[in-house]
C-alpha cells in the first residue's frame, strides 16, 4: 500500500491545476458604472464587435478609473471591424493612463498589428519600438519582425524572426516565425544573416526542458552541419544527452564513449554524462574512470563540479561515505565560488558533526562565515548550538539559537531552536559574548526592512481598480492589476500579494490565495509573525475543511494542525488538484492506494473521482498517516519520509543511526525533496497551532506601519535591443 505525496511545492502545484476541471465564464455582474465594461466585454466575447465598441466609449465616460480597460476593449472591437484609425485613437488612451495601465502592452500589440493591417509599417514599427519593453513575449518580437520586413529592412527582420524561433520553440509563434524565415531567408540569399550558434543550441535545451527530448533529437541533428568548433561538438554530445533523458542510457554510454570531441568544453560534458550513464547501469568502475578522466583532462570544468555533485549524492542514497565525503571535498576546495560548493560543503561540515570529529567546531564556524547566504546555514546555526550544548557552552549555544530566531524566524530549524531555548539551563544562560561578536560579524545577506503593509498612494489606486474590476465580475483584470503592480511598481509586492490573497479567498478559493502569497510575496517567511496582520498569516497558511479536519484527524488520533500542515504542502488545498503522478485531492492519494483503503471502511464500488472530494479524501488520508504513525512508534519525521517518499526507503533510512535527535534523522534523508518536505510540514505545524489552536491567534501583536513616502522607480524589463 503506498500513498503519493508528489506535490511538494507551489510551483508543482500550480501546473498540476492544468488538469482540474474547468468552469464556465459567469456572466456580467451589473454593479454601477463598471458594469458597463463587463457589457462591453460581454459583447466583446460574443462577437458583438459593434455593440462592444458602443458600450466600452460609454463605460470611459461613466467609468473614468478604469478608462484604459474599457479603451482597449474598444481598441479590440474596432480592430475587428476594421476601423484602424479609431484602434490608435484607444490605445493612445491607454497609453495615457495612470497610473500605468496594464493594457499598455496588449494595447500596444493591437495597435501594431493595424499599423501594419492599414499599411503603414514605418508607423507600426516606431509603435512597436517605443512599447517593446511592455509587449508580451514572443508577440513583441514577432511584431518587431514583421514591422522590420514590411519596411523592407529583411535582415533586421530575420534577426527577429529568429529570436521567436529559437528562443520560444514551443509558442505558436514560433511556427508564424520558421514560415517567415523561409520567405526572408529566399529573398535575402546569400545576405541572409545564419542564426547564432548559441541560439540554435538554446533551441534544443529549450525544447529538453519542455520535456520534448525527441523534438530536442531533431533540432541537434539538423544543427550539425550548420555549426563549427565548441558549438558543432557539443550539439553531437547533445544527441547522447537526448538519449540518457529518455530513459535510453545503455545507447546513450555506447554513443558518448565512442565518440571523440575536439573542443574541451564538450569534452567535459561528454564525460559528465558518461559518467550519469555509468551510474544509471551501474556499471561503478567506469563511474571511477571517467571521474578521474574528467579532473585530469578538465580539472576546473564546471561540468566536473556538475558530475561530482551528481556522483557524491548517489553516494548519499547508497549510504557511502567512503565515495561521497572524498567527491564533496573535491566539490568544495576546487569550485569555491560556485553557488553549489554550498551545498558540497554543507555536506563535509555535517560529516563531521554527526561523527563527533575533531574539526566540528571550526567546519560549523567556516561553514556559516563562509556560506551566509546558503540555504543550509540555518541548518549549520542550528547545529553549532547543540555542539556547544554538548560542551556545556550554555551561553555560545544561546548566541547560537538567538541568530537562528532572529535571521530564520519561519523555518524548522527555528521550531526546535525555540524548544531548545525552553530548556531550564538554556532559559538561564546569557549569550556568550565571543560567539556574539562572531555570529556580528558575518557577512549576512541584506534583507529589506520589514515592509509596510499599508498600501500608499500608488498601491491604493491599483487596489480601488482591481476592486471596482471585481465587483463587474472582471475577476481576471482585477487580479491582473495587483499581479501587474507587484511585478512594475518597485515596492509594496506584500501589499499586493495580500490583497490578491484576500480578493481569491472572498471567491472561495484559498489554494489561489495561499498560492498568490507564495508568488508575489516571497520573502515573507523571513518575516516573524508580529510583521504582518494576523490575516495575512491565516492566508498564507490557511484551514479550509476545518470542521472536516478535526472530524476525520480526531478519529484517528491526529493532531489536525499536522494534517493541515501536510495538507498544504500537498495540495495547498485544492481539493480538485490531480498530479502529474496521478495523485488526487487534498492528501494526494493515489486511486489504487485509495481502493485499499477503502476496503477498511466497507466502502463498495469505490471510484477514483470520490478522492476529489474533501470528506473522502481526508477519511482514507488520515486513516492512511495513521498506520505510518503507528507503524514508525509515534515517530513523525520518519511517518513523513514514508508519505513522501515510501515506507521502503523510509524503514532504510531509520537503519543509518543512530540518531541523537530527530533533526539528525532528517538531515541524514539523501532525497532533497523529502529532506525539505519533512521540515517544511513540522514548521507548518508549528504555525498552524499558533493561529488555529485558540480563539485568536497567538501570535504578537502586529503594529501598523505607515505607507512608505518616498516615491519609488517602476521595474521594468530589461530592453533586448529593439530599439538599434
Amino acid at each position: 500500500m503506498l500513498l503519493a505525496a508528489t506535490i511538494s511545492t507551489g510551483a508543482a502545484v500550480s501546473a498540476a491545476k492544468k488538469k482540474t476541471a474547468a468552469t464556465k465564464p459567469q456572466p456580467p455582474k451589473a454593479v454601477g458604472a463598471a458594469a458597463l465594461l463587463a457589457v462591453a466585454q460581454h459583447q466583446l466575447e460574443a462577437n458583438n464587435l459593434q455593440a462592444a465598441a458602443d458600450y466600452a466609449t460609454s463605460a470611459s465616460s461613466k467609468a473614468p478609473q478604469l478608462v484604459d480597460y474599457a479603451q482597449y476593449v474598444r481598441a479590440q472591437a474596432e480592430y475587428g471591424l476594421k476601423n484602424y484609425t479609431e484602434v490608435g485613437k484607444s490605445a493612445a488612451r491607454v497609453f495615457d493612463a495612470t497610473p500605468l495601465s496594464p493594457l499598455t502592452g496588449p494595447a500596444a500589440a493591437i495597435a501594431v498589428r493595424a499599423e501594419l493591417d492599414s499599411d503603414d509599417p514605418k508607423q507600426a514599427l516606431l509603435l512597436v519600438k517605443k512599447y517593446y519593453d511592455r509587449i508580451p513575449q514572443p508577440e513583441g518580437d514577432l511584431l518587431l519582425a514583421r514591422s522590420y520586413q514590411a519596411t523592407g529592412d529583411l535582415a533586421q527582420a530575420a534577426e527577429y524572426f529568429q529570436r521567436v524561433y529559437y528562443n520560444y520553440p514551443s509558442a505558436k509563434e514560433a511556427t508564424d516565425a520558421a514560415n517567415a524565415l523561409v520567405d526572408v531567408k529566399q529573398r535575402l540569399g546569400d545576405a541572409y544573416p545564419p542564426p547564432m550558434p548559441k541560439a540554435i543550441l538554446g533551441r534544443g535545451e529549450k525544447l529538453i526542458a519542455a520535456h520534448n527530448p525527441e523534438a530536442a533529437r531533431i533540432e541537434y541533428e539538423a544543427a550539425i552541419p550548420q555549426l563549427g568548433g565548441v558549438e558543432r561538438d557539443q550539439a553531437r554530445v547533445r544527441l547522447g544527452e537526448v538519449d540518457f533523458l529518455s530513459g535510453k542510457a545503455d545507447v546513450a554510454f555506447q554513443y558518448l564513449t565512442q565518440l571523440k570531441v575536439d573542443e574541451s568544453e564538450a569534452d567535459a560534458e561528454r564525460l559528465d554524462y558518461i559518467i550519469r550513464c555509468a551510474r544509471k547501469l551501474n556499471k561503478q568502475a567506469d563511474v571511477k574512470e571517467y571521474l578521474t578522466h574528467l579532473e585530469q583532462a578538465h580539472p576546473n570544468s564546471t561540468w566536473r563540479l556538475d558530475a561530482l555533485i551528481f556522483v557524491a549524492d548517489q553516494a548519499r542514497i547508497d549510504h557511502d561515505p567512503n565515495t561521497y565525503l572524498p567527491l564533496y571535498r573535491a566539490c568544495a576546495a576546487t569550485f569555491p565560488q560556485d553557488a553549489r560548493a554550498a551545498w558540497c560543503s554543507w555536506r563535509v561540515a555535517y560529516e563531521s558533526y554527526r561523527t563527533d570529529a575533531a574539526d566540528t567546531y571550526d567546519q560549523l564556524r567556516n561553514y556559516i562565515a563562509h556560506y551566509p547566504a546558503s540555504t543550509d546555514v540555518n541548518n549549520a546555526l542550528y547545529f553549532l548550538g547543540r555542539f556547544e550544548e554538548r560542551r556545556n557552552q550554555l551561553g555560545a549555544a544561546r548566541a547560537c539559537y538567538d541568530q537562528l530566531l532572529a535571521r530564520f524566524p519561519n523555518t524548522y530549524f527555528a521550531v526546535v531552536g525555540r524548544e531548545r531555548l525552553k530548556d531550564p539551563g538554556m532559559e538561564a544562560a546569557t549569550a556568550d559574548a565571543a560567539m556574539v561578536e562572531f555570529l556580528r560579524g558575518v557577512a549576512w545577506p541584506p534583507r529589506p526592512e520589514f515592509p509596510s503593509f499599508t498600501p500608499g498612494p500608488l498601491a491604493s489606486k491599483r487596489i480601488d481598480r482591481a476592486q471596482l474590476l471585481e465587483l463587474a465580475g472582471l475577476t481576471d483584470w482585477a487580479d491582473g492589476e495587483l499581479k501587474f503592480g507587484a511585478l512594475n511598481d518597485g515596492a509594496q509586492e506584500n501589499v499586493y500579494a495580500y490583497y490578491l490573497a484576500k480578493a481569491a479567498a472572498g471567491r472561495g478559493a484559498p489554494d489561489q490565495a495561499l498560492h498568490y502569497i507564495k508568488t508575489y510575496a516571497p520573502n515573507y517567511l523571513f518575516m516573524p509573525l508580529d510583521q504582518a496582520p494576523a490575516t495575512f498569516w491565516t492566508l498564507a497558511f490557511p484551514m479550509p475543511y476545518r470542521n472536516l479536519i478535526d472530524r476525520y484527524s480526531r478519529n484517528q488520533s491526529l493532531d489536525p494542525f499536522l494534517v493541515a500542515a501536510l495538507i498544504r504542502q500537498e495540495s495547498e488545498f485544492n481539493v480538485r488538484v490531480i498530479s502529474y503522478a496521478n495523485a488526487y485531492g487534498l492528501m494526494q492519494i493515489l486511486p489504487t492506494s485509495g481502493r485499499e483503503l477503502a476496503r477498511h471502511f466497507g466502502i463498495r464500488r469505490f471510484r477514483s473521482s470520490e478522492l476529489l472530494t474533501a470528506e473522502r479524501n481526508l477519511q482514507l488520508g488520515t486513516y492512511y498517516f495513521r498506520n505510518l504513525l503507528n507503524s514508525y512508534g509515534g515517530q513523525v519525521e520518519l511517518a513523513l519520509a514514508s508519505y513522501n517518499a515510501g515506507p521502503s526507503r523510509a524503514n532504510l533510512w531509520r537503519t543509518w543511526g543512530p540518531f541523537r535527535e530527530p533533526a539528525e534523522f532528517i538531515e541524514a534523508v539523501p532525497f532533497h525533496q523529502t529532506r525539505g518536505y519533512i521540515q517544511i510540514v513540522l514548521r507548518n505545524a508549528d504555525v498552524y497551532q499558533k493561529l488555529y489552536a485558540g480563539r485568536v491567534p497567538d501570535v504578537p501583536v502586529y503594529h501598523p506601519k505607515p505607507a512608505p513616502k518616498t516615491k519609488v522607480k517602476r521595474k521594468r524589463r530589461v530592453s533586448t535591443g529593439a530599439g538599434r
